[in-house]
Order: C-alpha cells, then sequence, then structure tokens
C-alpha cells in the first residue's frame, strides 16, 4: 500500500480540468488498495467529494503557471512524503524530489504561439514562454513516465526533445466526459436562448490560432455563396481577444446574421453544449494541431456527422468515422461540408461508424493503464 498524491487543482476546469476530473473519479473505481491524496484549490475545493475512503482531497491553493506552484506547492507537497506523485498535466514543481508520473497531452505551444491573444505585458509573456519550455524539459527528464493521449502526441514530444528516453512514454487515449453525454431535454429553449435556427453546423472549442477558424468561416462565406447553404453556422467559444478577432472578422464580412458566436455574450454551459450538439446537423473542427481532439468524439455520441482536418491526431483517433478535408485550403473546407450535409448515405454510415468508435474510448481503461503506470513505478 502507497501513499500516492494528484495534483488536482486543474478539476473543473476547461480543458485539463476535464481530463483531471476523469481520471480522478475513475481512479477511485479502479484502485482499491493505495492511498490518495487529492490537492486542489479552494474554487473547485466543494466540486469533488470522494466516493472511496483511501481518497482524501486537501487544499492547495496555489495559481498554475506561478511562483506560488514552484514554491509553496512544493512545500506542501514535501509535508505529506509521498510515495509518488501523478501530475496530469506538464506543469510539475520542479524542484520536487520525489518520485513522479506526468500525463502530458500536447506540446502545441512548442509550435504555435498564444502571444497575439495575451493581455500581459509581452516581456513578461515571453518570459513566461520561457519558462514553460523549461517546466516541459524538466517534466520530461524528472518523470519515471509520461502517459500521452495518442502516438500523435508521443512523436510530437521526440521531434522536439529527442534526447528522452522511448520507453518513458506510456500510450492511454482518453475518452468523453460523462457530463458532455446527457440527454438534452430542452433543446428548443436553448436554440431559442441563443437566436439559433436550424439547420446548422457546429463548432465547440477555443479560438486560437491553431485551432484555424478564420478559415472555417472564410471556408463557410463559400459555401453559402456556392451551395447556397441556407444554414448558420455556431460558434461556442470563450471571450477573449481570438474569439473578438473572429467576431470582427464575421462583422467585415457582413455575415452576423448567418455566423453566431453565442460565448461573446455568456458562458455556454455543458448542458448547452449538449443541446447545441444534439440539434445540429454537422459538426466540423479544422484544427491544425491536436493532441488528442475530444470535440468530434462529443458530437458522435449525439449521433452527428462530423468533417475535420486530415492531421495525423484526427486520423490517429478517427480513422474512417469522419470525413477529412485539407485545413489549409479553405475549398476543401467547403466542399467537404457541403458533401456532409447533403450526401444521406455517407451521413448514415458516418454515424454508425461513429457509434462503433465510441467503444474503443473508455476513462476506465485510461485508469486502469495510469494505475499500472503507478505499480510499476512503485
Amino acid at each position: 500500500m502507497s501513499l500516492i498524491g494528484i495534483d488536482a487543482r486543474f478539476y473543473g476546469e476547461a480543458g485539463p480540468g476535464r481530463y483531471t476530473k476523469n481520471i480522478v473519479t475513475h481512479l477511485e473505481q479502479v484502485d482499491k488498495k493505495n492511498h490518495y491524496i487529492v490537492f486542489l484549490t479552494k474554487k473547485n475545493f466543494e466540486l469533488y467529494t470522494p466516493k472511496n475512503t483511501n481518497f482524501v482531497k486537501v487544499l492547495a491553493d496555489y495559481g498554475w503557471y506561478t511562483f506560488a506552484e514552484q514554491t509553496l506547492f512544493l512545500l506542501k507537497l514535501l509535508k505529506y512524503r509521498l510515495d509518488l506523485l501523478y501530475v496530469p498535466h506538464f506543469n510539475i514543481p520542479i524542484f520536487y524530489p520525489g518520485r513522479l508520473v506526468t500525463a502530458i497531452a500536447d506540446v502545441i505551444m512548442h509550435e504555435f504561439s498564444t502571444e497575439e491573444g495575451t493581455t500581459l505585458p509581452k516581456p513578461y509573456y515571453r518570459l513566461k514562454k520561457r519558462i514553460y519550455y523549461l517546466v516541459v524539459l524538466m517534466a520530461l527528464l524528472r518523470s519515471k513516465k509520461v502517459i500521452v493521449p495518442t502516438i500523435t502526441t508521443k512523436n510530437e514530444i521526440a521531434k522536439y526533445y529527442p534526447r528522452i528516453r522511448k520507453d518513458k512514454f506510456v500510450l492511454a487515449y482518453e475518452a468523453l466526459d460523462p457530463d458532455l453525454t446527457l440527454e438534452c431535454a430542452n433543446s428548443v429553449e436553448v436554440l431559442s436562448k441563443y437566436g439559433i435556427r436550424k439547420p446548422y453546423i457546429l463548432y465547440i472549442s477555443s479560438m486560437y490560432e491553431h485551432k484555424n477558424v478564420k478559415r472555417l468561416v472564410e471556408a463557410f462565406e463559400l459555401l453559402v455563396n456556392n451551395s447556397q447553404f441556407d444554414g448558420e453556422l455556431v460558434l461556442v467559444g470563450k471571450k477573449d481577444k481570438y474569439s473578438q478577432e473572429i467576431y470582427d472578422l464575421v462583422s467585415k464580412k457582413g455575415l452576423r446574421d448567418k455566423v453566431l458566436l453565442p460565448g461573446m455574450n455568456e458562458r455556454v454551459d455543458d448542458q448547452s453544449t449538449v443541446c447545441l450538439r444534439k440539434e445540429a446537423a454537422l459538426y466540423v473542427f479544422p484544427s491544425l494541431k491536436e493532441g488528442f481532439s475530444l470535440t468530434p468524439l462529443e458530437s458522435m455520441v449525439h449521433s452527428i456527422p462530423c468533417v475535420i482536418s486530415k492531421i495525423p491526431c484526427h486520423e490517429e483517433v478517427y480513422g474512417d468515422s469522419a470525413v477529412y478535408f485539407d485545413p489549409l485550403d479553405v475549398n476543401d473546407i467547403a466542399q467537404k461540408m457541403h458533401i456532409g450535409l447533403t450526401d444521406q448515405k455517407l451521413r448514415e454510415d458516418l454515424i454508425s461508424r461513429g457509434r462503433v468508435l465510441l467503444g474503443k474510448y473508455s476513462f476506465t481503461e485510461t485508469a486502469k493503464i495510469t494505475s499500472q503506470v503507478f505499480k510499476d513505478v512503485l
């Protein structure tokens, strides 16, 4: 019996927060032997209630990517004399001296900068970016094992860090968040709230540069003008500089009545996104790079055909269950959206293949692999 710490400070947040929530929940189910301390911030402390008596939550109210993370959080970790620390992200306290396992979802920031969208002073942002590179390197060097969600991510890491031992990496695919598989009883009300009319094409994610949303808008304009598509494009994401740029582009093109950004007015919650997926005619995801790319899978669970970018991650995760386009070719994006909307036989095939694909990914299996990694390291 060992004492394992989990850095769950992201619990309940978007992105790594979903992974953290689900891996903690499912580790409770698969590991009845070891004892766990789950470290949480004040914001998310009440979101998590342990159901396994071997799991105990502890307050660790230190922001991620901060000096406090590297100092005060480190001191708190040392206090508990853990046999192993699991960090389901790359942001380790770099001076932590004990056994360490990390999960690294991607290294997208190595290729795509978020500098244009930051509200930080540029010199400070660039300093933080250098620290990011250092922390990722230290996580790779210090970790006994690194869990990755795809072979694509493993290959990307190897490209930037060729001297890291290949046997350090363990593949554990991600899976659906159960919160996004619920039924929607009030979809008419949700569509009315956001002024959305059917049919519509749906996109749900952030609007960072690598998400390629600008080309999606340009492709949609072609779809409207060349294929006479009479529906809407609904872009769901948080309000920030990137989404503001897309909003400005939509306005400039005179598409405000055809391209809707409901997240610009208020946060679109999980229940509403379930309803939006359920009623969509097509889900489109044009990203240039991903670590696993969950949002098409989250749409397949609601029997929505998906048209996505032809990138290594997508081909690995989705196989023949989606239609692919060249994400750099606006005409190809528009053409594949048109096919996805109008070819009924293809739509039925995609829905059927999507149902089969859903059975491939399970957080229970991810947790079992993670638990085995802990066992091997210990």
